[in-house]
Formats: structure tokens, C-alpha cells, sequence
């Protein structure tokens, strides 16, 4: 407790030198809003135009100064111009899981077929699509991952300009004009898009934003510069090339993609009249609520798998489907090589749905209420300090575990829980915090346990673990952790924490300080760490369920019986969705160094592939080799060979010292998307 309260104390020190410099600091976003939101929404939106006042009616004749005389008419009083409300918009279609959040609200709630929308209003996309129509029948569609704020709306009378903030995602307008020749914004990061009638798609991310012009003339500006482009239909231009004054043709590929998958009907086309009344802002009743439709993805997968050091090829089918909050993965897989087909797959009726079950969710990490039973393969609590990126399968690509992952938040407190599989009930971690200040500062205490780290393990070729044997002790640590939020804005993020954590009948460690967040492209994370001799960071982790049992009197690995001091740190650069390169590295005094590197590609840059991935992890890499019980080393491939078919190359790798031979589990395999 005593370790607890100077951690808590600590942090407490770190936190009074921000409120002694800025007694200002803005408030926190609300849970569900875009982080970027805070940041950008000021005074962006406009407040309504007050009456203009009364003004005194004055003689036609000036003062005569000359003569130094003046005569003035009574006062006459003309009437105050009223003012018009904003017009509204409507949801008038409506697919997968799309989100509002009305004005002055803090939580975002499922929109609604029809459903009003008005001035200050915000609405997001996640696996979903929606149109929305306004009064003088211009329309925004948003694709999936999008999120736009309503930041201001023409009046009644279709007068005046419309300003959409758009802070994430893909965008299509077609703008009409109105009486007033009135104006339609659309605000990203980088640019302000500004037009006069037109049809034209916007697209923002962290560092660049886009506009691609199909019909009349964009101005794309920089709030910053003043520099302004004006782009015709059939050009498009980047945040970069607008300011260095260029503009491009579409490609005729590119024209065809991007003019694809806006909607289940051509663009432009009216919308249908909806069939009962539209339900107002800010919430439908539950009864008019509308199911949003189901989605997912049905896949064959053909190809070749090697299980227990047999290769098998390998038929199946599966499909994931997601159905509001819920989700569901099923995998029916068969197996078969020249002995026969794999019959230890479908024993028994319990074998049977394990082979076939992937995984049952409702709502993700990070909701209210998230509950998950199957494979886990990226699990954290708390900090990542003890349980970071954990898998219950390990590298096997084939295993099916029925592992769990339960958080609840009620606001001021909450819980984060994991296990590895329930029916084999051996590992299981928990974490309960409390939000001291909402949105500001958080204290957790964190638990583990492992009842036979060494259950189904062989020591030596052929010779089991024991329960004689110390490694099949049980593994218990306990620990606490303290977090200050700072900054928490779109382009920047910053989170000062610290960790404490004991292994029972071995060592302790903390990180003190530790910082987290994000800058513009980049996350980052950066701790200095004490331990003891025999106390490990972040063990439970991809690789635990493979490298288990710790030995924790290993001098090469764990070092000479002095205290470890030392910094971890880790930084991920994303360039735009396409690109992502992280790198992690460790090292402790008297010590070979940790270190992880991973670069992700997903985009269409490189002809035929969609996908690539590379990965190496070793934690004691004082010479950096694939031959170390501690390294795994995976890649992934996926080339398009038609619409909808893709060839996937999956490899991961460990070493086994004992039997001086590496551990693969590889796939190849065509998968299909029906």
C-alpha cells in the first residue's frame, strides 16, 4: 500500500505543474466524440444571427455645417428583422452501424432511417454508409469510417452557407445552388473546400487531405497560407499539390473506383419518401427504431496448412457477421493429406464446435460493455505493462481456444478481465479502476494469475512437466497503476502514467515515469523502468502461451541479481491508412536489449497486392537472430488475382532449443469473397 500511495503521489506532483501554468485547460471530449472534436469545434460554430436593431430614421437634409445649425426628424422606429432558424437535414439513407450525436448531447445513439438532423448535430460511420438530404435537396454521403459535424446550415429560406467539418473518412457532396447563390464548405484539417454547385468527393486523414471534382469547380484553400486552388471537373488535388499551386486529371481507374459504392442506388437519384413520419431530433423512441442490416463477409478458403509438423490441405468456409453490437465468426474447416482426413477434428460434439467456432462479441474494446469468447490474438489491460498484446493461440494459426475478454465501464469506475480459454480455467488477468477526475485521472490495481504455467509443456524431448517441477508452480503478480490525461486533442495526445507491479516469491518493478498518446502521424509510448533481478515487464504477451515456463533464475536472461534500470520505448508512424511502421525497444543496465519492428501495407499502391505485413520480436536479442527461444518472426501476404479472390500467405516461426528446430505454423491458401 505504502508503494501505492508514493506512485499515486508522484503523478500527483507531475500533474500540479500543468494547473499551475494554465489554470485554463480545456475540458476533456466527451467519451464517444471524435478526439478530434474539442480542438477544432470553437467557436466554429456559428451562433445565430441576433435581430439587427432598431435603427433611428434621420432627416433627409444634413447637418448644415457651415452654419453650424442641424435639425433632425423625430425618431421613427422601423420593425426588427426576424430571425430564421437553421434548416435541417435528413437521414434518407441508412446502412450498417452509423452514429449520431445531437447538439449539446454527450452520448452518441444509433441513427434512424429519416431521421432529423440539425444545426451542430454530428454523425459518424463506422462498418456502415448514410446519406444525408437537405431542405434544398443537396446531398453528403458518407462512406464507412467517416465523421462529419452539421457545423452550420443554411436558413429556412435557403439562404446563407453550409459548413460541414469533416475530421475523418470519405465524403460525397452534390451541392445545390440556391436562391442567394449561397455556399457550401467543407473544412478538413489541412483544407477548406468551397464550391458554387458541383459534385465532388473529400476525403481527410491525420496528414493529408483530398478533393476530386466530377462536376463544376472546387476551391480548395489553405487556412494557413491563404494559397487557393480552384480544381475542375475531372481534376483532383492533395493538401501538398494545392498549396505548391497543381492540379491533376483523374486517372480513368481511378474515375471508376472512385464513382463505385456510395450508395444501393445511383447517385442523384431522389431518395425514397419515407413511409411514416420521421421521428425528431434528438432521439426516436425505441419502437420506431430501425435494425440496422446485418454484415459481414462469406469466404472459402482452399489451400495448405501444416499442423503438429504434418502438412494438411486444407477446404473451408467461414463468415463473419455483424449485427449492431454483436458480432459472430464461424470457420467450418477440413483437413486432409495422403493418410486420410484429419479425424481428430470431429470426435465428439465439443470437438466439433471448437473447430468450427471463431469468436461471439458484443460491442468492442473501449465501449461501455464489451464481452468476447474465442480467439484472442491482441488483448492489453490497463497500461500494457503486464498483459500487452496478448494471445491465447500463440503463433498456431490453426488452435481454437475459448478464451474471453470482459470490460465494463459505469463512468466513475470500471473493470477490464481476461482469460485464456474457460473450460481449461489456467490463465486469467483483471484489472478494476476508478475515475478520480473523469476524463483526467485514473487509479487501477491489476491482477494475474496462472494456476500450472507448465501444464501440457515438455522440458526435454519427450519428458512432461511435473507437478514437482518449480516451473509448475502457480504464477501470481499484482500490481498498480496511476494515469493523468493532459492533452487530448486530434493532433495531440498526451497521457502521463505510472505502473507498480510483484511477482509472488519473486521481484517487483515499476515504470515511473511513463508517457502515451499521439503527434499528428505519429504514436508514441516512452517509460524508465526499475525492477528487480527477476522481474518481468509485459510478459503476457503474443509469445507467452508458447514460451511458458518462466524461468526466472536464467542469469543470461534475467540478469546477475542487481536491480535492472532502464527505458522502454515504442513509436508507430502511420502514413495515412495505407502505410503503418512501428518500432519497440528495451534495454536495462548490465543487459542484452528487447526489441520489436513490424511495417503494415494495405492499399492498392502496389499492383495486385492488398496486403503485406513483416514482423520480428526478440527479447534477448544481444545478437539479433532467428535461432533464439526468444524471437518469433511473422509475415503475411495477400495478391489479388480477380475481384474478390485473394491468394493469403500466412507464416509464423519460433525456435526450440531442445530440439534445435524451428516451430512453424504456415497457410497458403485462395480465399474467396462471396
Amino acid at each position: 500500500m505504502k508503494k501505492i500511495l508514493f506512485l499515486l503521489a508522484v503523478l500527483a506532483a507531475f500533474s500540479l505543474p500543468a494547473f499551475a501554468l494554465d489554470e485554463n485547460i480545456p475540458a476533456a471530449p466527451a467519451a464517444d466524440k471524435p478526439a478530434a472534436a474539442p480542438a477544432g469545434k470553437p467557436a466554429d460554430k456559428p451562433a445565430d444571427k441576433a435581430a439587427e436593431p432598431a435603427v433611428n430614421g434621420a432627416s433627409d437634409k444634413q447637418a448644415d455645417t457651415s452654419a453650424g445649425k442641424a435639425t433632425e426628424k423625430s425618431a421613427e422606429k422601423l420593425p426588427a428583422k426576424p430571425v430564421l432558424p437553421p434548416s435541417t437535414g435528413q437521414i434518407t439513407f441508412l446502412t450498417g452501424e452509423v452514429e449520431v450525436l445531437f447538439f449539446g448531447k454527450q452520448k452518441w445513439e444509433p441513427a434512424v432511417a429519416f431521421q432529423k438532423l440539425n444545426q451542430g448535430d454530428s454523425i459518424r460511420t463506422k462498418k456502415g454508409k448514410a446519406e444525408l438530404t437537405f431542405e434544398d435537396k443537396s446531398r453528403v454521403t458518407l462512406k464507412e469510417n467517416t465523421s462529419i459535424d452539421l457545423t452550420k446550415l443554411k436558413d429556412t429560406e435557403l439562404k446563407g452557407d453550409t459548413i460541414i467539418k469533416l475530421w475523418l473518412g470519405k465524403i460525397r457532396t452534390k451541392f445545390t445552388v440556391s436562391k442567394e447563390l449561397s455556399t457550401l464548405q467543407i473544412h478538413t484539417k489541412h483544407v477548406v473546400a468551397a464550391v458554387k454547385g458541383t459534385d465532388f468527393i473529400t476525403e481527410a486523414n491525420d496528414i493529408d487531405s483530398k478533393v476530386t471534382v466530377f462536376e463544376g469547380i472546387v476551391s480548395m484553400a489553405d487556412p494557413l497560407s491563404g494559397k487557393e486552388l480552384f480544381i475542375k471537373a475531372g481534376d483532383y488535388a492533395t493538401y501538398m499539390a494545392s498549396i505548391m499551386g497543381q492540379s491533376s486529371p483523374i486517372p480513368s481507374d481511378q474515375r471508376t473506383k472512385d464513382a463505385e459504392g456510395w450508395d444501393n442506388k445511383p447517385f442523384g437519384e431522389e431518395a425514397p419518401a419515407p413511409q411514416q413520419k420521421a421521428p425528431e431530433a434528438p432521439a426516436p423512441s425505441p419502437e420506431q427504431k430501425t435494425q440496422a442490416p446485418s454484415e459481414g463477409g462469406l469466404d472459402a478458403t482452399f489451400g495448405a496448412v501444416s499442423v503438429d509438423g504434418k502438412t494438411y490441405y486444407m477446404m473451408s468456409f467461414g463468415y463473419d457477421l455483424a449485427l449492431g453490437k454483436f458480432g459472430l465468426g464461424v470457420d467450418v474447416r477440413l483437413l486432409w493429406n495422403d493418410d486420410g482426413i484429419k479425424q481428430d477434428d470431429w470426435n465428439n460434439l465439443g470437438k466439433s464446435l471448437e473447430n468450427m467456432f471463431k469468436y461471439v462479441r458484443y460491442g468492442k474494446k473501449g465501449e461501455d460493455v464489451y464481452i468476447k469468447l474465442g480467439i484472442m490474438n491482441d488483448a492489453s489491460i490497463g497500461h500494457g505493462f503486464l498483459v500487452r498484446r496478448y494471445s491465447n493461440v500463440g503463433i498456431d494459426v490453426y488452435t481454437r481456444r475459448f478464451g474471453t475478454e470482459f470490460d465494463l465501464d459505469f463512468g466513475s469506475f470500471g473493470l477490464e478481465s481476461i482469460t485464456n480459454d474457460v473450460a481449461w480455467e489456467r490463465f486469467g488477468a483483471g484489472r478494476v479502476y476508478m475515475n478520480l477526475i473523469p476524463k483526467f485521472l485514473q487509479v487501477g490495481v491489476t491482477g494475474v494469475y496462472d494456476s500450472n504455467p507448465a501444464k501440457d509443456k515438455l522440458k526435454a524431448p519427450g519428458t512432461p512437466y511435473n507437478s514437482a517441477d518449480p516451473q509448475s508452480a502457480p504464477l501470481a503478480v499484482y500490481g498498480a497503476d496511476a494515469g493523468i490525461a493532459l492533452i487530448n486533442t486530434d493532433f495531440l495526445s498526451v497521457l502521463v502514467y505510472g505502473d507498480w507491479a510483484k511477482y509472488k516469491d519473486h521481484g517487483e518493478g515499476m515504470a515511473l515515469p511513463g508517457v502515451a498518446g499521439k503527434l499528428a502521424m505519429f504514436d508514441y509510448r516512452a517509460e524508465y523502468r526499475i525492477m528487480d533481478a527477476d522481474f518481468l515487464p509485459n510478459i503476457f504477451d503474443q509469445l507467452y502461451e508458447d514460451v511458458r515456463p518462466v524461468n526466472f533464475l536464467n542469469p543470461v536472461t534475467y540478469g546477475n541479481g542487481q536491480k535492472k534500470k532502464g527505458a522502454y520505448g515504442e513509436l508507430t508512424c502511420h502514413f495515412g491508412t495505407m502505410l503503418a511502421l512501428t518500432g519497440a525497444y528495451e534495454k536495462f543496465d548490465a543487459m542484452n536489449p528487447y526489441l520489436r519492428a513490424e511495417i503494415v501495407y494495405k492499399g492498392n499502391l502496389i499492383p495486385k497486392v492488398s496486403l503485406a505485413a513483416v514482423g520480428f520480436e526478440q527479447s534477448n536479442a544481444g545478437i539479433v537472430s532467428l535461432k533464439d527461444p526468444s524471437a518469433v518472426a511473422y509475415a503475411k501476404v495477400g495478391v489479388d488475382f480477380a475481384p474478390g479472390v485473394v491468394m493469403v500467405f500466412i507464416v509464423k516461426q519460433t525456435y526450440d532449443p531442445m530440439l534445435d528446430a524451428f516451430n512453424r505454423s504456415t497457410m497458403m491458401a485462395m480465399q474467396l469473397k462471396l
